[in-house]
């Protein structure tokens, strides 16, 4: 496995759900590495702030021109987001299961439809219908928590963990096959490549790695569209894995 150094002029945000492949190839948490909370992802434009305040103090630090975004689109999360002095480097996808997948831009949204993916990220660091469930039960016991997590999961048929360049542990494992068994969905494993993910951080233009300059805004102009997808019955479903 390669290790990766990262340049004394670039710096990294990521959520959290990032850290294991980070960490594999080698990049640890520092001040030039910055991970923000999962839980953002579920308010857009709280999102959006941490990440302007992230971006005001990077930038600074003047050492620093480059920005490396481990962040899909995340339903608008990154709308608007510019920075005046650094260069902004992304992942032209609409949520983080592509980039973990190592799907390329035709198919931008592979967390869509009626699979749910995890990966050792968001097992260790994300919340989801699994979590809350005991968050819920607590409160209101284990009847009305599980209605809860089957209406959250409502038009999903499967669990897939995703082998990325971070291996399963046993616990990343159990978590993925007791919630698949709670929520009455299969379950199964799949491997991630990592090749998107190293074009980010090396910032290896793509037609799946966009470098903005200095000055320019994130736009969903910028992103491929995902396809609509379709259920046997013919019921478009959800976009795309925001749970």
């Amino acid at each position: 496995m390669t290790i990766m150094e990262l340049p004394s002029n670039v710096a990294i945000v990521a959520c959290k759900v990032f850290a294991p492949e980070l960490a594999a190839l080698g990049i640890e948490e520092s001040q030039q590495v910055i991970y923000l909370d999962q839980g953002l992802h579920r308010y857009p434009g709280d999102l959006r702030e941490k990440l302007v305040e992230t971006l005001s103090y990077l930038e600074k630090n003047e050492t620093l021109e480059k920005v490396i975004l481990c962040y899909g689109y995340c339903g608008g999360g990154l709308d608007g987001l510019i920075s005046r002095r650094l260069e902004l480097i992304l992942p032209l996808a609409h949520d983080c299961i592509p980039l973990l997948l190592g799907v390329l831009s035709g198919n931008p949204c592979v967390g869509c439809g009626d699979t749910f993916y995890l990966s050792p990220g968001w097992i260790d660091y994300g919340l989801t219908p699994y979590t809350e469930y005991f968050v819920t039960a607590e409160k209101y016991g284990h009847e009305d928590a599980l209605w809860l997590g089957r209406e959250m999961l409502k038009g999903y048929r499967e669990v897939v963990l995703v082998e990325t360049t971070a291996p399963l542990q046993n616990h990343h494992r159990l978590y993925a096959q007791k919630m698949a068994q709670l929520f009455d969905l299969t379950y199964r494993e799949t491997l991630g490549n990592r090749e998107w993910l190293a074009r980010l951080l090396t910032a290896q233009t793509d037609k799946d790695v966009s470098v903005l300059p200095p000055g320019n805004p994130i736009n969903l102009k910028l992103y491929p569209m995902p396809e609509a997808i379709s259920r046997p019955d013919s019921r478009l479903v959800k976009t795309c894995q925001t749970k």
